[in-house]
């Protein structure tokens, strides 16, 4: 079921877009309050279609964001790390010693850097 949603969820995004970019700009200017009186007296055109259209996928959209939303946080988030066993890493013979044989031996002054003072 989930896997439907998802592929629906797409198709309908997909859809979406293109409903946006089909409208007609200059109807969009309506929203500001400019009209034009042609438009009282016209009858229904596609643009009302293409709109209410527009607002149906819109819905759409919501519900299944929202349900792929609640399905994803009841699943829980898991790692691949989680489930795979990682095996320890082997233990170098150079740590096996338990004392250097020598004691470090410092560089002598005229060897340092002029900033290591």
């Amino acid at each position: 079921m989930y896997t439907f949603v998802l592929v629906v969820h797409f198709i309908v995004c997909i859809l979406l877009i293109l409903l946006v970019l089909m409208q007609n700009k200059g109807t969009s200017a309506g929203i500001f309050g400019s009209s034009n009186s042609d438009s009282v007296f016209a009858g229904p055109t596609a643009t009302t279609f293409i709109t209410k259209l527009t607002a149906g996928v819109a819905v759409v959209i919501m519900i299944t964001s929202i349900y792929l939303t609640v399905n994803v946080s009841k699943r829980g988030m898991s790692s691949v790390t989680d489930t795979t066993d990682i095996p320890a890493a082997p233990v170098a013979a150079a740590q096996q010693k338990t004392a250097p044989a020598q004691a470090p031996v410092s560089a002598p002054a005229s060897s340092q850097q002029p900033w290591h003072k």
